[in-house]
């Protein structure tokens, strides 16, 4: 059986398949086919190395710090609805409080941040393939638009532990799912939603100014 070390270090792994990801995307190393080739199918992929990943320590690590809790007490308690599913997590002692409210608050708003997340992939991934082909008169504002609107929905997702709704666990239907969930177990919540808030500015500045300079203004 894998050491608890271990597990915790390949979730940082597994972690690192996004920013490579984002990396072939927004920057797009030539040639450009290769890099949308292997950024779709690591895009693809992740999810079935994720996935066991997830299933292996959902109830063994605090979903929000990412803290080993295996074997130990107390622990929280609680769950989120993921398609028909009710999937169960941990926490430390006072931090399933602010897992609870960050799962309700993008079930929330689950459609806007949908959208601000996947119309600005689709427009790059379909200028990546224009580019590919010889047309890349749409890519850099494909690639700063969408530097820009997924850095402010990020940053809009990360609010979730302060504005998120409280819930009674006892009476209240879970939380439904807005993203994979098990993408939040590499790192736990609150790695995931601190990367969220510095890369988020980074872009919103970077993609904001790009864009304006696009604008000729």
């Amino acid at each position: 059986m894998p050491s608890r070390g271990s597990l915790q270090a390949l979730g940082v792994a597994l972690f690192l398949f996004i920013p490579v990801v984002l990396f072939l995307f927004v920057r797009h190393p030539e040639p450009i086919g290769a890099s949308l080739a292997v950024g779709v199918g690591l895009m693809l992929g992740h999810r079935f190395l994720a996935r066991p990943y997830f299933l292996r320590v959902r109830e063994a690590k605090c979903a929000w710090c990412n803290r080993w809790l295996e074997g130990r007490e107390p622990v929280e308690r609680f769950a989120v609805t993921a398609g028909s599913e009710r999937v169960p997590f941990v926490a430390c002692p006072g931090h399933a409080e602010p897992a609870r409210r960050f799962f309700a608050w993008v079930d929330r708003l689950r459609l806007p941040l949908r959208i601000g997340i996947g119309l600005p992939l689709v427009a790059l991934l379909v200028a990546l393939g224009m580019a590919a082909s010889g047309r890349s008169d749409a890519l850099p504002l494909a690639t700063e638009g969408f530097r820009f609107v997924v850095g402010w929905t990020v940053h809009l997702a990360a609010l979730g532990p302060r504005l998120g709704p409280r819930l009674d666990t006892a009476a209240a239907t879970p939380p439904r799912a807005a993203f994979p969930l098990h993408n939040f177990s590499l790192l736990g919540i609150r790695g995931i939603l601190w990367i969220f808030r510095l890369v988020g500015v980074w872009w919103i500045l970077a993609g904001g100014a790009a864009l304006y300079r696009l604008s000729g203004a």
